[in-house]
């Protein structure tokens, strides 16, 4: 009867919780750049600012095709972590061209870039994502000064539409999908056990997991428009996922490494992940065999398995190989006890270290 299958042995009540779900338009397809024009004029945004890296003219050129005589300024400069000086002469810029909408397309530098300069004009957001960030799915922002990297998280950051065209990342190289693809997963992972992360969100995440430990290899391995269609689907979950529930430690560590030593921001994340889960494990035992099971890993074996699949799409051997050096691992954990990073584990500064400089030597995680 229905009313012995409710109170079924076993059966748990699932854990009280409140969500807020992120708006904004999400428009996805193979070519679907080609639509990026008709979802500004259905919001009446006429003046653009374009905003795609100097390195990206292609993509540029591609934008400028699209968007037509909506383009009123092409800002070009871009750099990785967003320098405060940058955002404000970008602002600068999109005030003196008249500008009513931002247009980003690009990486994770370049949205984070017109992400700044949305939360500091107000002018809405438009974001073609050519990487795994996932960020453009998020009201989190970064901006770096004098070594200090500070994240925030502001509704004027989360832009008002994004548009996933495969297309655009089939030439995508593949030292640049690996690295992005597991900055995605650490994503996925962070969001099962940030403070506010909730049994919605849990799906969410864990179908960018199966998404990414099915198709990130083949996307890695090949320019092949579905594989890599399949992993820009799992950026999306995992920055959704990620937005909605905020931050934990691996994001807040490498952002903390990259404000610290400039390191480069895919790779910092791809490097750190596992070690990152290994040291938290023990505290979130629940959400990391849910992680396992998405992974196909056991619980015991889980941060090995996310270190292989790293290994496998060419994340870099260890920290040492992306500028940082042994001697820099005992300020950077000082620095993240001194902040007091979101952790569900209390920071101990022996356990935080080891972890560190496992992922700076690149061994495989115990």
């Amino acid at each position: 009867m229905a009313g012995d299958s409710a109170n079924s042995p076993g059966a748990q009540m699932p854990a009280p919780f409140a969500r807020t779900s992120l708006p904004g338009r999400v428009v996805f397809g193979d070519g679907a750049l080609a639509q990026l024009a008709g979802e500004l004029d259905q919001r009446g945004l006429k003046r653009a600012m374009l905003i795609v890296g100097s390195g990206d003219g292609q993509l540029a050129d591609q934008g400028a095709a699209v968007l037509g005589d909506r383009v009123q300024r092409h800002w070009d400069e871009v750099r990785q972590h967003v320098p405060l000086e940058l955002a404000d002469r970008a602002c600068a810029g999109a005030t003196a061209a008249g500008a009513d909408v931002l247009v980003t397309i690009g990486g994770g530098s370049t949205t984070g870039l017109g992400k700044a300069v949305a939360v500091a004009t107000g002018l809405p957001l438009a974001v073609v994502p050519t990487t795994y960030a996932g960020s453009e799915m998020t009201p989190i922002y970064g901006l770096t000064s004098k070594n200090d990297k500070r994240t925030a998280r502001d509704p004027r950051a989360l832009p008002a539409i994004v548009v996933y065209d495969p297309q655009l990342l089939v030439t995508l190289p593949p030292a640049v999908v690996g690295p992005s693809g597991m900055n995605a997963l650490a994503h996925c992972a962070e969001a099962l056990w940030a403070g506010n992360a909730d049994p919605v969100t849990d799906a969410i995440a864990l179908d960018g997991v199966r998404r990414l430990r099915e198709h990130l290899a083949a996307a890695y391995a090949s320019d092949d428009a579905a594989a890599r269609g399949q992993v820009l689907v799992a950026a999306c979950l995992a920055g959704m996922a990620l937005g909605t529930v905020g931050t934990s430690l691996h994001h807040a560590l490498c952002h903390l490494l990259g404000g610290m030593f400039d390191s480069p921001h895919a790779e910092t994340h791809a490097i750190v992940l596992s070690y990152a889960v290994g040291y938290l494990q023990p505290a979130v035992p629940e959400a990391a065999q849910r992680l396992a099971q998405a992974m196909d890993a056991s619980e015991s074996t889980l941060s090995k398995s996310i270190w292989s699949l790293g290994q496998s799409v060419g994340t870099p051997p260890g920290l040492r190989s992306i500028g940082i050096s042994e001697d820099q691992l005992s300020s950077a954990t000082q620095a993240a006890l001194a902040k007091s990073l979101p952790s569900p584990r209390q920071l101990d500064y022996d356990g935080l270290y080891q972890a560190l400089h496992a992922a700076w030597a690149g061994q495989p995680p115990d």
